[in-house]
């Protein structure tokens, strides 16, 4: 009888025929490796496989690269286009240059308010009614102004005695030939001898027609730049990204000069506002204070503020003038000194810097970094080079320019620096 196998004969029996099994398959293994023919035949389906999926993959792109290249502009093309270009431009310049001052004007008036139609957009929700808006309290702010002066002032012109008036007139001819007379050069003799209040009145008369006829241009400048004006507000800020879109610049850097341009209007815009107000209180009270109307002389003075050059003297020299006739020559003195150290120095030279950093600084939303007597100066160089509108174009120029000065600082000037290192260096190495 045989004995019956215990479980660890089975187990050791077990692995000797799987370790057998094991040794055959890797000996088949090795023998087919060994075997050219064998070994051609796996590098012919290999290479066949990455073939199909080289055409595979190579046939798609080749399809999609032709569909997508671009065509290339050639140079006779391209000179095409700019002379092109050139001659539409000069056309269009050419049909609205009529147009272009109030254009403009209208444009910067628009850069300089449009965060008045950005907060009335956001109440309204209507881009169309922000902007009728925008443009409706920009001309309340100007013409209730202009006829409080015109009513105020034909009502006061209605009430002058003019026997009266007469009598003043000749007290200021005896007054200026007095002064004349210690100033020979002068020769105000002759100027006066003519002159009286029937031939001024006759003056006044060709001067009001000039005037009419000045004030039609002027209404009519004024109805194209609201017209203008109008159409920015409600355009500008589609115009403005299609433009940010074709300009060769990266959009943070048209964002910048924007920001910078359209804040510094914005500064300008403000603090002649506030200039004009303070100006005409200061003279009102004083006016007010010799027995006058204060409130239509404050009103005039702080308008006629906004005049280069002359601005305030056009109301306190007749005014002063005015009190001297009626025997206050203590008020006449004062008010003159008054208007020309106080008001004319003092508060136009000296508060107005100051004016426009309070604006820059509390009523911005974010502060420039320009310096407030820039923007001062800006404001006279404008108005030396452009008249009124100066006002607005002067500053405008220069933050352009600073701004402009500040890309090229931050985006230019490393690069600049780094090509300036890269030539010396390989200078130094064809040295070495």
């Amino acid at each position: 009888m045989q004995q019956s196998q215990t479980p660890e004969s089975k187990n050791k029996t077990k692995a000797i025929d799987s370790a057998k099994s094991t040794k055959a398959k890797s000996n088949a293994e090795s023998a087919e490796s060994t075997n050219p023919k064998t070994r051609i035949k796996k590098v012919e389906s290999t290479s066949r496989a990455s073939q199909a999926r080289a055409k595979s993959t190579t046939r798609a792109p080749k399809a999609d690269s032709s569909a997508k290249e671009p065509k290339r502009i050639t140079t006779s093309a391209k000179v095409f286009f700019g002379v092109a270009f050139a001659i539409a431009l000069f056309l269009i310049i050419d049909l609205y240059y009529a147009f272009l001052n109030d254009m403009l004007i209208a444009a910067l008036l628009c850069i300089a308010t449009y965060w008045i139609k950005d907060a009335l957009q956001k109440r309204t929700r209507s881009n169309l009614i922000a902007s009728i808006l925008s443009v409706i309290i920009l001309l309340a702010i100007f013409i209730i102004p202009l006829y409080f002066v015109i009513h105020r002032g034909t009502l006061s012109l209605l009430s002058i005695d003019w026997k009266q008036a007469e009598a003043w007139f000749l007290q200021i001819k005896q007054l200026i030939l007095g002064i004349a007379s210690h100033v020979p050069f002068l020769q105000m003799e002759d100027i006066f001898q003519n002159i009286s209040i029937s031939s001024l009145a006759t003056h006044a008369t060709r001067i009001s027609t000039n005037i009419g006829k000045g004030s039609v241009s002027f209404v009519i400048d004024i109805c194209f730049i609201v017209l203008f004006l109008s159409v920015w507000f409600y355009y500008g800020g589609s115009w403005y990204a299609h433009i940010k879109s074709l300009l060769p610049a990266r959009s943070e850097q048209v964002d910048l000069i924007a920001l910078d341009v359209s804040g510094v209007l914005r500064i300008v815009f403000l603090s002649t506002i506030l200039n004009v107000c303070l100006q005409g209180f200061a003279f009102g009270v004083a006016a007010s204070f010799f027995g006058l109307d204060g409130v239509l002389l404050g009103v005039l003075y702080g308008l006629c503020s906004l005049i280069p050059i002359v601005g305030g003297a056009l109301i306190w020299i007749p005014v002063g003038l005015l009190l001297y006739v009626q025997g206050d020559i203590f008020g006449a003195v004062f008010l003159v000194v008054y208007s020309v150290v106080f008001i004319g120095f003092v508060i136009d030279n000296v508060v107005k810097p100051f004016l426009i950093r309070i604006v820059n600084r509390k009523l911005l939303d974010k502060p420039l970094n320009i310096n407030e007597f820039v923007i001062f100066f800006a404001i006279f160089a404008g108005l030396g080079a452009f008249g009124f509108w100066g006002i607005i174009i002067g500053p405008a120029i220069t933050a352009f320019f600073i701004v402009m000065m500040r890309i090229y600082e931050r985006d230019f000037a490393p690069l600049a620096q780094e090509n300036d290192a890269d030539i010396n260096q390989a200078k130094a190495n064809k040295a070495d």
